[in-house]
């Protein structure tokens, strides 16, 4: 298995732990570690379709930034909902934008913000209902990508995420 179909096997046993009462840290983190698994998905598929070489790859992969990525996948985001934007990434993009690679982008920035809050936000209770949404939508997300990870516009996803499309 890869990294990212381990972390996502380890968000849903973290989300399912003590049953009854759940502890807060089982919950937060089988949220964060359901945006890593996401996370690591994307890049992982970026850094093999950006090099052949296995031996470069964690290079590669070292070099994706979480903001990046999500920049993209809130302009890629952003255009499906208003394909007259006039946003950066948007001359690189075919028409129309699957629903599935807008569904994977919305999915990935809420998933960075569920973890944000998971990670940083100790005033906030977390529920196993709440924890088995987050990861449920991580499940979805990694099943879309499969389907559409050989697309022109995942590619673009891929490449923007990788800051190679600049905003320029």
């Amino acid at each position: 298995m890869t990294l990212a179909a381990d972390l996502l096997e380890q968000a849903q046993h973290l989300a399912a732990r003590e049953q009854g009462r759940p502890k807060q840290a089982s919950l937060r983190r089988a949220i964060s570690t359901a945006y890593y698994s996401m996370f690591h998905l994307l890049v992982d598929d970026a850094s093999r379709y950006l090099v052949a070489s296995s031996r470069l790859r964690p290079a590669v992969a070292r070099s994706f930034e979480h903001q990046a990525v999500r920049a993209a996948a809130e302009a890629i985001g952003a255009i499906s909902r208003s394909p007259n934007s006039n946003h950066w990434v948007r001359s690189h993009l075919n028409d129309p934008i699957s629903a599935d690679l807008t569904s994977i982008c919305d999915t990935f920035v809420d998933l960075q913000k569920h973890r944000h809050k998971a990670d940083y936000d100790i005033g906030i209770k977390f529920t196993r209902l709440q924890t088995n949404d987050v990861v449920s939508s991580a499940h979805l997300a990694h099943a879309l990508w499969r389907r559409e990870r050989n697309s022109h516009n995942a590619h673009v996803f891929m490449l923007a995420g990788a800051r190679l499309l600049g905003s320029r």
